[in-house]
């Protein structure tokens, strides 16, 4: 299923669905700030105790097209396993299109190429939508135990930093995030979109009501 959005006068074809995110932005890569990581406690290598706090140290990156957000999130989260590999390459690999966005079928395989030597995998988990519990315990186990930042599909004009400048609805986006704080109830997130993203924090209450119902992120497990 396609949606179109126009925004300054150009329309632009998103894919929205089971992980097929794509969104309609304009950006070039652009660090941001690298914060520390923090936590109240130490993860154990089994993650039997999750930190209560933690966040990762991230380079975060601005969609260098348009329709790059799923290439720009995935180069992201592949950088917590000390991967490079850049979005041009990612979506090339992923077939994204300036129609079509990219497409989960498209998505999964290739960025689980690049983690399985390491023996992790990626999957689409749909159990988050609309429950903070499951997507706050499914964020800090990536985050506090794995250290790894896991990607968010989340309906663009619905972020709170979006609200009223977006166009449009379920227009489809992805995000990571890559920080949570469980005494606050929040979660920190990269959003590569150039307008008004950055980094941001969020409610796992308010994010988990915004995820795509089909299938809510690429989350990381073990093999």
């Amino acid at each position: 299923m396609k949606n179109r959005r126009t925004r300054t006068g150009i329309a632009v074809a998103v894919t929205v669905g089971a992980l097929g995110f794509a969104a309609p932005a304009h950006a070039s890569p652009t660090p941001a700030p690298s914060p520390s990581p923090t936590s109240t406690a130490t993860a154990t290598p089994k993650g039997l105790f999750t930190p209560l706090k933690y966040k990762l140290s991230l380079k975060g990156q601005r969609q260098q097209t348009n329709y790059f957000c799923v290439p720009a999130s995935s180069s992201m989260s592949l950088s917590t396993f000390g991967i490079s590999v850049s979005q041009s390459t990612l979506a090339k690999k992923m077939k994204t299109t300036a129609s079509g966005g990219t497409k989960g079928s498209n998505a999964l395989p290739v960025i689980n190429a690049y983690v399985k030597s390491r023996g992790f995998k990626y999957t689409s988990p749909t159990d988050a939508k609309g429950n903070a519990l499951v997507l706050m315990n499914r964020v800090s186990g990536n985050i506090g135990d794995l250290h790894r930042a896991p990607v968010l599909a989340v309906w663009m004009e619905q972020l709170p930093w979006n609200k009223g400048k977006i166009k449009g609805t379920k227009v489809g986006h992805a995000i990571i995030a890559y920080g949570y704080d469980k005494t606050a109830g929040t979660i920190t997130v990269y959003d590569p979109w150039k307008p008004t993203g950055g980094a941001h924090t969020i409610s796992a209450s308010a994010l988990s009501k915004i995820l795509q119902p089909g299938g809510n992120m690429y989350y990381l497990s073990k093999l």
